[in-house]
């Protein structure tokens, strides 16, 4: 909530500032880019994994209940950690140093998948897959424009929603788990965008999102149409 309101605060502020800019001017946007979960794919989140199939082995499926070693039982788990990330939203531009947006990002999909095998060659599939989107409002500080190319910085948070699904099958059982998680998180980034006299421009960013303290790295090319507005 404090990170809310500090964003909240900072628009208000800047646009008391530079309200009678010239330059000011309402603009939408969309984009498309690619999501790298590399940070939340560690080993770590694949051992968590080993161990939740372990518990089910026993509690789900009534097998043989294996220790914390797995004698016997051999496991073999790999990660899909990258993802398309699409976005839409509108913007407000200040002054042409400064500018706010709001938007919808969907992230995209992280998928941990694999079997395990107990000593009679018995399989049990595993299957970990989560969505991730959510409502983000930042600010953006642009260098000085050299015919319409600019730099900028931004930073804002996020209002994030995973949504998971566990899925296990073995031989003609199969249980599936589903459950959702949200919190509200920091989102920075930089990069350089284009902007001409006719109004359409682009952009090229690299955006880090923290997500339950797991970074998710999201690199993406982003079209925008600024409306002139009267003077």
């Amino acid at each position: 909530m404090n990170k809310l309101i500090v964003v909240t605060l900072l628009i208000v502020i800047t646009q008391n500032v530079f309200a009678n800019d010239r330059s000011s001017s309402f603009y939408v946007m969309t984009s498309l880019g690619k999501s790298d979960f590399s940070d939340m794919t560690t080993e770590s989140d694949i051992s968590a994994a080993k161990a939740n199939i372990v518990s089910n082995l026993n509690s789900q499926f009534k097998l043989q209940n294996p220790e914390s070693e797995l004698p016997g039982y051999s496991a073999a788990l790999t990660a899909d950690d990258d993802g398309t990330s699409i976005s839409f939203g509108v913007g407000y531009i200040f002054h042409k140093y400064l500018s706010i947006e709001a938007s919808y990002q969907y992230l995209g999909s992280v998928k941990v998948s694999g079997q395990i095998s107990d000593e009679d060659n018995n399989q049990l599939d595993y299957t970990k897959s989560a969505v991730i989107g959510g409502f983000d409002l930042r600010t953006f500080l642009h260098t000085p424009s050299f015919k319409g190319f600019n730099a900028f910085i931004n930073w804002g948070a996020i209002l994030w929603s995973r949504e998971s699904e566990i899925q296990y099958v073995f031989v003609d059982k199969e249980v599936t788990e589903r459950f959702k998680d949200e919190g509200f998180e920091a989102v920075y980034g930089a990069g350089f965008q284009y902007l001409s006299n006719t109004g359409f421009g682009a952009m090229l960013t690299w955006e880090q999102y923290n997500i339950k303290q797991e970074n998710l790295g999201v690199f993406k090319a982003t079209l925008l149409y600024k409306f002139s507005l009267p003077i």
